[in-house]
C-alpha cells in the first residue's frame, strides 16, 4: 500500500515537473505582461494590475483565463516537482541544484508577497504625528477605510531637492521619530533609504503641497511577510554559481 502511494506521488511529480510545461508557460506570461501593460492606458495602472497580475484569473470575452497569481503558482509547482523528482543527485550537479532551489525560493517569496503584502501611504506635515495608513483607493475623509499602525510616526523635518532649473525631484528626505509606547528614537527615510520597523517598510514616495503651499511628505507603507526570500535566494544563487564554477574548473 505504501509503495503504491509512493509510486503515484513519484509519477504525478514527474508529470508536473516536465520542462516543456515551463517552456509553454513563459510565452503565455510574456503575452500576459504585454496585454496588462497595454491595458494600463485605458484602465489605469491600479485596475490593470489588479485584473491581470494581482488575481488568479481574468475574463476575456467571457472566458476565464489564468492571471498572474495562477501563472506564478504553476511555475513554482513545476520547478519544485522538477527539483524533487527529476533532478540527478550527483556531486557534479550540486551547484545546479542550489541555483534551482534559489529560483524556487524566489518564486515562493513572490507568491507569498503577492498574496499577503499590504500597502498604503501616510501623508505628514512637519510637526504632525500619524498612526493611520491610508489605502490608495480610499477617500481620506472616510475613516472606515484607514488602517492603524501599532506605533506612530512624527515628521520632524522634510527636505526636498530638485535638479537646477527644473521641478524634477532629485531627492526627498523625511526625518521622523518613531513612537512605540515608551520607546522613541529618530530615523531618516529618503528616496534610497527606506525605514524598516515592526514588520513594516516605509519608503519616501513623493511630496505634495497643501492649499497653503506647505509641503507634505508622502510615505509609502508596505507590510510583506515574504521580504526575506529574495535575500536568501540571492545568497543561494551566488553560492551555487561559485560552487558550480569551481567544480567545472577542477573537473573540466
Amino acid at each position: 500500500m505504501f509503495t503504491t502511494i509512493q509510486n503515484k506521488i513519484r509519477t504525478t511529480g514527474r508529470r508536473f515537473g516536465r520542462p516543456d510545461l515551463l517552456f509553454w508557460t513563459l510565452p503565455y506570461l510574456m503575452v500576459l505582461i504585454f496585454i496588462g501593460t497595454i491595458a494600463q492606458k485605458s484602465m489605469g495602472l491600479h485596475d490593470a494590475q489588479s485584473m491581470f497580475f494581482s488575481s488568479f484569473y481574468f475574463k476575456w470575452e467571457g472566458i476565464p483565463m489564468p492571471a498572474g497569481y495562477s501563472v506564478l503558482a504553476f511555475m513554482t509547482i513545476n520547478l519544485t516537482c522538477k527539483f524533487l523528482f527529476l533532478s540527478q543527485w550527483k556531486k557534479s550537479k550540486i551547484g545546479i541544484h542550489i541555483i534551482h532551489l534559489s529560483v524556487i525560493l524566489l518564486l515562493v517569496g513572490g507568491l507569498l508577497t503577492a498574496l499577503t503584502a499590504k500597502e498604503g501611504f501616510i501623508p505628514l506635515r512637519e510637526g504632525q504625528t500619524r498612526q493611520e495608513i491610508m489605502t490608495f483607493a480610499n477617500i481620506p475623509d472616510n475613516r472606515d477605510d484607514l488602517r492603524e499602525l501599532p506605533f506612530s510616526l512624527t515628521l520632524n523635518n522634510f527636505r526636498r531637492e530638485v535638479y537646477p532649473g527644473t521641478n524634477m525631484p532629485k531627492e526627498y528626505e523625511s526625518r521622523v521619530t518613531i513612537n512605540d509606547g515608551d520607546i522613541t528614537w529618530p530615523a531618516i527615510i529618503s528616496m534610497n533609504e527606506p525605514l524598516r520597523y515592526g514588520g513594516y517598510t516605509f519608503y519616501q514616495s513623493s511630496t505634495v503641497r497643501d492649499k497653503d503651499g506647505e509641503p507634505i511628505s508622502i510615505l509609502s507603507v508596505v507590510t510583506n511577510r515574504g521580504w526575506i526570500f529574495p535575500y536568501v535566494s540571492g545568497v543561494l544563487l551566488a553560492f551555487g554559481l561559485i560552487y558550480h564554477t569551481a567544480w567545472r574548473m577542477r573537473y573540466p
